[in-house]
């Protein structure tokens, strides 16, 4: 069987909105596939607010930015740290509607 093509090793952009989007299929056996805004290195994006801003229907994504290599997204679970020193995102939401 063929591996499934990883996808989202560079940043995107959304065709509604413009915004720098990552997506990315996350998991092994039953992946999802993610799609999230690439906010600048450099933000703070702490574990608990992404938590607290979150809806049922989203998930909390983990965004470790290593030295070398792609981004990776990661799973996040109700043990993730809330010290953890990564940056945590939310599933993309356009704010851009069009009827059409």
């Amino acid at each position: 069987m063929a591996a499934r093509p990883r996808g989202g090793d560079t940043p995107q952009r959304c065709p509604a909105c413009r915004a720098p989007l990552l997506i990315q299929w996350v998991g092994h056996t039953a992946a999802l596939k993610a799609t999230v805004n690439v906010p600048p290195a450099d933000e703070a994006r702490p574990y608990p607010a992404a938590a607290a801003a979150s809806t049922p229907h989203d998930l909390v994504w983990c965004l470790p930015r290593p030295r070398h290599g792609p981004l990776r997204l990661r799973w996040t679970t109700g043990r993730h740290p809330p010290d953890c020193p990564h940056q945590h995102l939310l599933t993309h939401h356009c704010p851009t509607t069009t009827l059409f």
